[in-house]
C-alpha cells in the first residue's frame, strides 16, 4: 500500500527549508566578514552555493530515479546540512576560528546538501500534486511566505557580528526543516519500486512492456536529451536565470543610485515577492488555460519587458508600481519550468529532468552573478538591465520555438490543477 501524500506536510517542509534561506542569504556574507573572509575570500565562499547547484541536481536526480528515492534522500540531506551547521555553530560558540579552509569546506558540505533538499522537494511536490489535486504553486507559495518572513525577522533579531548568533539560527531552522521531513509522504517516493511490483505481477511481458518504454535511467535521460526540444527548453532556462540574476544582484544598488527612498526598499523588494505570492497561488487556472511552453513564453516576454522598463524608469513611485511583475518574470517561469518538465519527462526520469533544469538555472545564475556585477560598475543599472532584458528576449524566441517543436500536446492542468484529480 501506498501512502497518501500530505499537502501540508510539503507546505510545511516548503516552509522549513525556505526559512533556512530567508537567515543564510541575507546574513551569511556579514556574518563571514566578521570571520575575516574579505573580498575575494567571501566571493569564494558565498559561490559554493550557486556553484553546487549547477553539479549536484543532476547527480542526485540520478541517483534518485535509479533507485527509486525521494524522501529518503530529502531526509539525508537535512541530516547532512544540520551536522554541518551544528558544527559550525559549535566551533563559534567555542571561538575556534576555522580560517579560510575551514569556512569554504563547510560552504560547500552545505552546498552540497543543500541541493537535494530543494530540488526533490520540488519532485515530490509535483507527484503529490497529481495524486492529491492540489496546484504544486499553492504548495510552493509557503516557501515564498516563510523566507519573506524570515528574511525580515532575522535582519531585525540576529546580528552577524555575534559568532554563534548565525550558525544557530541556521541549525534551528535546518532542525525543523528535519523533523518535517519526516512527515513527507515516503511511501509514494519510489516509480521505479512501483514497476518492479506491477512487472513480477505481470511476468514477461510486463518486462518487455518497460524494456519498450525506454530501457534504463540513462537510457531514458539520454533519449531526453536528444530531444530539440527539451534542449531548447535547457538552453532558454539558462538565459532567462542569468537575465534574472541581475535583479538579484544589482537590484537595490539600482534603487540607491536613482534617489528611491531608503526605508522603502525593503517594501519594493516585499511587493515583489507578494506578486509571486499571488501567481503561485492561482497557478492552476494559470496552467489549465495555457501549456506550459506557452506560459514560458509569456514569462520571459513579461521578463524582458520588466528589465527594459527597469532600466530606463528613474521615477520612484514608477519603479514600485512595477514590482508585481516579479509575479511573471519569477514565479510563472519557476512553475511553468516545472510543468514542462513533468509533462515532457517519463515519469520513471522525473528527478533526473528536474536535475537537468536546475543545473541549466544554476549554470544561469553563475553566469550571471560573473556578468552582472562588471556591468554595473561599468554602465550602471541602464547598461545591466538593459542587457539583461535583450537576454531575456532571446529565452523568448527559443521558447517559442521549442513550443512549436515539442511533438505532442503539452498540458499542465493534470499536475497543477486543483481539479485535476476529478478530471482523471
Amino acid at each position: 500500500m501506498h501512502l497518501k501524500p500530505s499537502p501540508r506536510a510539503i507546505s510545511l517542509y516548503y516552509f522549513g527549508i525556505f526559512a533556512v534561506l530567508g537567515v543564510y542569504l541575507p546574513l551569511f556574507p556579514s556574518w563571514l566578514e566578521g570571520r575575516g573572509a574579505r573580498g575575494l575570500a567571501m566571493g569564494a565562499i558565498a559561490a559554493t552555493l550557486p556553484a553546487m547547484g549547477l553539479v549536484a541536481p543532476p547527480v542526485f536526480g540520478l541517483i534518485a530515479d535509479a533507485l527509486g528515492v525521494r524522501v529518503w534522500l530529502i531526509r539525508a540531506a537535512c541530516a547532512g546540512a544540520l551536522a554541518v551547521f551544528a558544527l559550525l555553530a559549535l566551533s563559534s560558540a567555542l571561538d575556534v576560528s576555522l580560517g579560510f579552509g575551514g569556512l569554504f569546506a563547510a560552504a560547500l558540505a552545505f552546498a552540497f546538501f543543500r541541493a537535494p533538499m530543494f530540488s526533490m522537494a520540488d519532485v515530490v511536490a509535483l507527484e503529490a500534486s497529481l495524486t492529491s489535486g492540489i496546484a504544486y504553486g499553492r504548495l510552493r507559495l509557503w516557501g515564498s511566505i516563510s523566507f519573506a518572513l524570515m528574511a525580515i525577522v532575522s535582519g531585525a533579531l540576529i546580528d552577524p557580528a555575534r559568532p554563534a548568533a548565525f550558525p544557530v539560527a541556521i541549525t534551528a531552522a535546518l532542525l525543523v526543516a528535519f523533523a518535517v521531513s519526516w512527515a513527507l509522504p515516503a511511501g509514494a517516493e519510489a516509480p521505479l519500486q512501483r514497476l518492479g511490483k506491477r512487472g513480477g505481477a505481470e511476468g514477461a511481458e510486463g518486462a518487455a512492456r518497460a524494456a519498450a518504454a525506454g530501457g534504463s535511467v540513462r537510457e531514458r535521460a539520454g533519449a531526453l536529451l536528444r530531444s530539440r526540444d527539451f534542449r531548447l527548453f535547457l538552453a532558454a532556462s539558462f538565459l532567462a536565470q542569468s537575465a534574472n540574476s541581475s535583479y538579484d544582484l544589482c537590484y537595490t544598488l539600482h534603487l540607491r543610485d536613482v534617489g528611491f527612498p531608503e526605508p522603502l526598499v525593503g517594501v519594493a523588494w516585499a511587493v515583489g515577492v507578494a506578486g509571486e505570492i499571488a501567481l503561485m497561488a492561482f497557478s492552476g487556472p494559470l496552467l489549465q488555460r495555457f501549456a506550459p511552453p506557452v506560459a514560458l513564453a509569456a514569462a520571459f516576454a513579461g521578463a524582458s519587458l520588466r528589465w527594459a522598463l527597469l532600466s530606463q524608469v528613474r521615477f520612484w513611485p514608477a519603479l514600485l508600481a512595477l514590482q508585481p511583475l516579479h509575479a511573471v518574470s519569477f514565479a510563472m517561469m519557476w512553475v511553468a519550468s516545472l510543468a514542462y518538465t513533468r509533462d515532457r519527462a517519463p515519469p520513471q526520469i522525473l528527478a533526473t529532468a528536474q536535475g537537468l533544469f536546475s543545473a541549466s538555472a544554476g549554470a544561469g545564475s553563475v553566469i550571471g552573478m560573473l556578468t552582472w556585477g562588471e556591468l554595473y560598475k561599468r554602465g550602471g543599472g541602464a547598461l545591466t538591465f538593459g542587457v539583461a532584458s535583450i537576454t531575456a528576449a532571446i529565452a523568448f524566441v527559443l521558447a517559442v520555438t521549442f513550443a512549436r517543436s515539442t511533438r505532442r500536446s503539452v498540458s499542465g492542468s493534470s499536475i497543477f490543477s486543483a481539479g485535476s484529480q476529478c478530471q482523471e
